[in-house]
């Protein structure tokens, strides 16, 4: 960082002093300057210089200011949240991917004077090519978390995401399946290894991670209930100490079949020794391996191919149909609110347990 210029026709007497701060270059290589007005003396002037550089580098270091965008979000920001306890391995990988597409577009950018329009400018409609708008919203997301990190790391003064327009993401009704296709589905899962992963994704409504991540000691076959206490990662096959929201935590009532289904299953099957009820030689089951039974059942019933989310979904949508209440079915589904349910389920929603009394009626 260069030292502070000052105009020559500067005199001992009070006076408006300009003060410029050399903090790299631009883009196009030309250089970049703080500039700041100063009244008083020229003496009183070069003792306010001094004092406002210091603060400079004290606030944002020595280069950080010509630091670029996409130094910024690969050198700084990625490791810098690499061991946060609010960052888990998946959302860091997917923090990484997200970097490594915006930095073509962003990176060149210098973080000194970051503002909306510089980065509008540089995400044109179209630009991130053939990509599903669900994932261009997540690329702006992820831009914003990082910009606002850097405010409050005390590299930006202000936030540059303020009035960034985030492209619209059109709302799609989700993929259900209705209780006379669960019905075949279920029927037809019987015929394979993991049919009762499908059946309590399909009845309790719960994510994948959190059935795969589910202990014998959840289990309590005197009440007939199944407690969600914590989710696995199912990416990296590793258990987890916790679920997706402070809500995720609830106990559900289970039907007779399947507490006899997991009842037989206790007594057959080799105990992991975490006490893991579905494992593959002690760790977490394959997301893969789920997918596949997925795909074989809906094939052997005859159905349409729909992501395994769908049983998730599908609990919801016939809760909801059946007249359960909004804030019911949140609780049911562990939604962190209820107007996280009523956004998913806008198409479901008319009136205000496990599902599987409906499947028999």
């Amino acid at each position: 960082m260069e030292g502070n210029k000052y105009g020559r026709d500067t005199q001992k007497r009070a006076q408006q002093v300009p003060g410029f701060s050399f903090h790299g270059r631009d883009a196009e290589g030309k250089r970049i300057y703080e500039r700041e007005l100063f009244n008083g003396t020229e003496s009183q002037a070069k003792k306010w210089a001094s004092q406002w550089e210091t603060e400079l580098k004290k606030r944002l270091g020595p280069t950080s200011l010509a630091m670029t965008v996409g130094d910024y979000l690969e050198k700084k920001w990625l490791p810098g949240i690499k061991n946060s306890d609010s960052v888990s391995d998946r959302t860091h990988e997917t923090y990484t991917y997200h970097v490594r597409r915006l930095k073509p577009l962003v990176g060149h950018l210098p973080m000194y004077n970051l503002n909306g329009m510089a980065l509008q400018d540089a995400l044109p409609k179209g630009c991130f090519g053939n990509v599903k708008p669900k994932t261009v919203k997540g690329f702006y997301g992820t831009l914003k978390t990082a910009l606002k990190q850097a405010v409050a790391w005390g590299i930006l003064i202000v936030d540059p995401t303020v009035g960034l327009r985030t492209p619209r993401v059109p709302k799609k009704k989700p993929k259900v399946l209705t209780i006379d296709e669960l019905v075949r589905l279920l029927a037809a899962a019987k015929q394979y290894k993991y049919y009762l992963v499908i059946r309590l994704l399909a009845l309790t409504g719960a994510r994948l991670g959190e059935i795969l991540g589910l202990h014998w000691s959840d289990v309590d076959f005197a009440k007939g209930t199944l407690t969600i206490m914590r989710a696995a990662d199912v990416r990296h096959r590793k258990e987890k100490d916790d679920t997706k929201t402070e809500a995720s935590p609830r106990t559900m009532k289970l039907d007779v079949e399947t507490l006899t289904l997991l009842a037989a299953m206790k007594e057959r099957k080799v105990m992991s020794v975490t006490g893991l009820i579905f494992h593959h030689e002690g760790r977490v089951v394959r997301e893969d391996a789920i997918r596949r039974t997925m795909n074989y059942a809906l094939k052997r019933a005859g159905l349409e191919h729909t992501k395994l989310h769908a049983l998730r979904h599908g609990a919801g949508s016939i809760l909801l149909d059946e007249g359960k209440s909004l804030a019911a079915v949140s609780e049911f589904l562990g939604h962190s609110s209820t107007a996280t349910t009523a956004a998913i389920y806008a198409h479901a929603v008319r009136q205000g347990e496990s599902i599987a009394n409906l499947l028999t009626e």
